[in-house]
């Protein structure tokens, strides 16, 4: 579960901006919105506001990088990494997470730039277990310390502990892997519609798609073999070289086909030829009803383009039902679901000031007693500007332009 995310110099993002998923002090409000982890509370979901062009998407995207740089190591010291700075500025980029996995606390920090990571500090229960500056290993496992001359300048210590077994290493690298899921309806894991493959489960998702008035009365999950070149890396000198095994492998492939009725008859329609909304329901509705899918943390770009008003606040519901133990992260243009069963410390906001910088801040970080009141309306304070965020709109200049 995430517990806190930092970012520096990414995008739009050019000094330190921190996004919270811990419960705010003294809100009491809509308990169920709230996960006890031991001695922490965490919140189920949390929504960020903002206008056109003001970096809601970025702080997706930012976790999205930190999450790509884990898990895809490079190949040789020549191989940049992926970097995306303010302004195409040559600053390093820093990127600090903090998360629960198997009732332990994670704070990693990654510090970097195109050429090599600057800074890596892994640290378990307070416990530091990797520290890097550069080439210089502070701090490293016992089964690391003779192969450190091994790991690269542009290569993280993280993916390379957990490829030699460290146990720490490899539950703060499987919450990277397993636990932090970008929505994206053209990188669905195919093993999810497996599960569709089971009988009860399959009743019960499509009693979930019908309660939300999607015309889906059946799904076929048809199983399939794939092959694939069985290619292996081998150094020699720092330079990978790419060998073919005759042997291919074989994976496993899901395709799901809805039925959908019509006036006169029904017809199959792919997985893949769903509508964007169609396709981010399924993929939200295997994580929810699947009790495996526990703990994760999904994050949710451009929420209401997906659905209308009335499904996204009842999606709202299910995120913070009772027994609902995933969080739900999401980006927003809708602004009346800031007055739907929502804390002010679920409430975010996506601002850029006059340099094109963003900063993100929630309605928790003001000061007003007002802020408390079951009937406060944080809509309508919005829109007077009361917590910024406001998107500034010359209606007269857009139609002088468009006439002439």
């Amino acid at each position: 579960m995430l517990i806190d995310f930092q970012v520096a110099n990414f995008r739009s993002f050019k000094n330190e901006n921190d996004f919270s998923m811990e419960k705010g002090k003294n809100v009491r409000k809509y308990k169920n919105n709230v996960l006890e982890i031991g001695n922490i509370q965490l919140l189920k979901t949390a929504v960020l506001f903002g206008g056109n062009a003001n970096g809601k998407t970025n702080l997706i995207n930012a976790l999205a990088t930190l999450r790509f740089l884990v898990l895809q190591p490079t190949f040789s010291e020549s191989q940049k990494l992926s970097s995306d700075t303010f302004g195409y500025n040559k600053d390093n980029t820093k990127f600090k997470v903090s998360f629960i996995k198997d009732e332990k606390r994670f704070d990693y920090t990654l510090e970097y730039n195109e050429l090599e990571i600057v800074q890596e500090i892994l640290i378990v229960d307070e416990e530091v277990i990797i520290e890097r500056q550069k080439q210089q290993f502070t701090i490293l496992p016992k089964q690391l310390h003779s192969l450190k001359t091994n790991i690269r300048k542009n290569q993280n210590v993280l993916f390379f502990a957990q490829s030699n077994n460290v146990e720490l290493a490899k539950i703060a690298y499987s919450w990277f892997l397993e636990d932090l899921i970008v929505v994206d309806t053209q990188q669905v894991p195919n093993i999810l519609f497996k599960a569709l493959s089971k009988p009860s489960f399959k009743k019960k998702f499509l009693k979930f798609l019908r309660a939300a008035d999607f015309n889906i009365i059946d799904v076929e999950v048809r199983e399939r073999k794939e092959t694939h070149p069985n290619i292996q890396i081998e150094f020699g000198e720092g330079i990978p070289i790419l060998q073919t095994n005759p042997e291919s492998l074989m994976s496993t492939i899901y395709d799901v086909y809805c039925t959908h009725q019509s006036e006169d008859n029904k017809y199959q329609i792919h997985f893949n030829n769903e509508s964007s909304g169609t396709k981010v329901f399924i993929f939200l509705a295997l994580y929810i009803l699947h009790n495996e899918n526990a703990s994760k943390v999904l994050l949710i770009d451009e929420f209401d383009r997906s659905f209308h008003i009335e499904l996204a606040q009842a999606l709202l519901d299910v995120f913070t039902n009772e027994k609902q133990t995933n969080q739900f992260i999401l980006t927003t243009h809708e602004l009346s679901l800031m007055d739907y069963n929502l804390r002010q410390d679920q409430i975010w906001f996506a601002e850029k000031n006059e340099y094109g910088e963003t900063e993100l801040f929630s309605i928790y970080d003001f000061d007003d007693d007002g802020l408390r009141r079951s009937d406060f309306g944080y809509k309508k304070r919005y829109l007077e500007g009361r917590f910024g965020g406001t998107q500034i709109i010359n209606k007269s200049v857009l139609l002088e332009i468009a006439e002439g």
